[in-house]
């Protein structure tokens, strides 16, 4: 891990004035972590059933859009009863779990990842990164989880802006 991407980190979520700022600043340090070619970042209203996506990097094909019915199913589940950061690595695994395959590999995508972000037993959101096929292996996976405690505080900071 990167001390000064942390540190890059913190200085731009103490400064900034726009909250979609705050967004990007953990799309910077995901970067420098993890590696990403499409990042974004959803957040989950259990109470309204709904998700939003409240930061993309692509916002010209990912917008930050209003509400979609939040789909309860095994993926969900396993994110919000063992926060299990779920990595997708191949152009194979990939058929049949994305409805936008097609523009996901246009972008140069074939591996995915999803980060679920809890706090006092919420499932706030979910951080999702898209990259070139092989790049979520298992120690990227673990390395993922560092961003956990960072996106804590973008998603509540950016919760608040979009008043899920």
């Amino acid at each position: 891990m990167s001390a000064v991407a942390f540190r890059r980190f913190e200085e731009k979520l103490a400064r900034f004035t726009d909250p979609l700022e705050a967004g990007a600043a953990l799309h910077e340090l995901a970067e420098a972590l993890i590696g990403v070619r499409i990042f974004t970042l959803t957040a989950i209203e259990m109470a309204a059933g709904h998700v939003r996506r409240v930061y993309s990097s692509h916002p010209e094909v990912y917008p930050v859009l209003g509400t979609k019915p939040l789909v309860m199913d095994d993926w969900f589940h396993a994110m919000q009863t063992e926060r299990r950061i779920t990595a997708i690595n191949t152009a194979a695994d990939m058929e049949g779990n994305f409805g936008d395959l097609d523009l996901i590999r246009s972008l140069g995508c074939n591996a995915s990842i999803s980060v679920p972000v809890m706090a006092g037993n919420d499932l706030l959101g979910t951080i999702n990164a898209l990259d070139v096929e092989g790049r979520y292996t298992p120690e990227v996976v673990e390395a993922a989880a560092a961003l956990i405690i960072p996106a804590t505080a973008v998603f509540l900071i950016l919760r608040n802006h979009f008043k899920l």
